[in-house]
């Protein structure tokens, strides 16, 4: 709603509406105005349009059921990997999906720099720099039923990396910085997604699939000592663990599972950025 500081009549008739009516949607029903849209999903059936419930090939949403976007808190400079002068800001897009016939979920990486003045209105013009799922991931399905979201993206987490300096080596592709989104995927676990890959086959043509498996720099799937599997005390989705939030903070990743508890992970190359 308005913020009542810029606009605190608005506010108080907009707010006390949706108190009026005790959170319904007969008094709340203010909608934020939008300054921007993006709904280039990935083209499986090659038909030209993307992927969804209105152009075909929906398949349980694995291209279009956007559930979470994450914008990366600094802007980056490209310049090296072939991009214009200046920073750019990103945003990751994540789907969430209940069930497929192939595949496991998308995810993209968007360029949200530019934007434009329309009628007086910011409006932001959102790219498509690349996408990502789950390596292999044509070669699994998420079946439904008790399997559920089994191989599915959920909540990510980005962090930017200062590289160059002594102790902090560059592990991507030059510059000045690294970037690395932790993803959450469910009974898949957690993967951790190079960002300057993506950026550098965004530029290109290569294989997208290829790209997909390049761009990955690890995995963990929680488990039990000696592999015994996990029991749990609260929900019952039939699968364990259900990794579904990472959170990166100060060189470790904390992965949320919704069915055993908490889970503490590191990756070798976040040594350094221990603080």
């Amino acid at each position: 709603v308005p913020h009542p500081q810029n606009s605190p009549v608005e506010y108080a008739f907009i707010a006390g509406g949706c108190v009026g009516s005790f959170g319904t949607q007969l008094g709340c029903n203010w909608r934020a105005p939008e300054v921007g849209l993006w709904m280039d999903f990935e083209d499986f059936d090659g038909d030209g349009q993307p992927d969804s419930g209105t152009t075909g090939n929906e398949n349980g949403g694995r291209s279009s059921y956007i559930h979470y976007a994450e914008p990366v808190d600094e802007m980056v400079d490209a310049t090296h990997l072939g991009y214009p002068a200046g920073k750019m800001h990103l945003t990751l897009l994540s789907t969430e999906v209940l069930d497929t016939t192939v595949g496991t979920g998308m995810s993209y990486l968007l360029d949200t720099t530019d934007y434009e003045l329309y009628n007086g209105n910011v409006r932001f013009l959102p790219k498509l720099i690349h996408g990502w799922e789950i390596p292999f991931a044509e070669e699994h399905h998420i079946p439904g039923g008790e399997e559920w979201l089994l191989f599915s993206p959920h909540n990510a987490d980005i962090q930017i990396f200062s590289t160059g300096q002594q102790g902090y080596p560059d592990n991507s592709h030059g510059g000045s910085w690294d970037g690395r989104i932790y993803l959450s995927s469910y009974h898949a676990g957690l993967w951790v997604i190079d960002i300057e890959s993506m950026m550098l086959a965004g530029l290109g043509d290569e294989n997208k699939t290829e790209v997909h498996a390049e761009s990955t720099i690890g995995y963990h799937i929680s488990h039990a000592e000696d592999g015994e599997p996990l029991d749990s005390s609260y929900y019952d989705f039939g699968w364990t663990p259900f990794i579904w939030a990472a959170e990166y903070h100060e060189g470790y990743t904390y992965l949320s599972c919704i069915t055993t508890g908490l889970y503490i992970v590191q990756l070798d190359i976040d040594r350094p950025y221990i603080n």
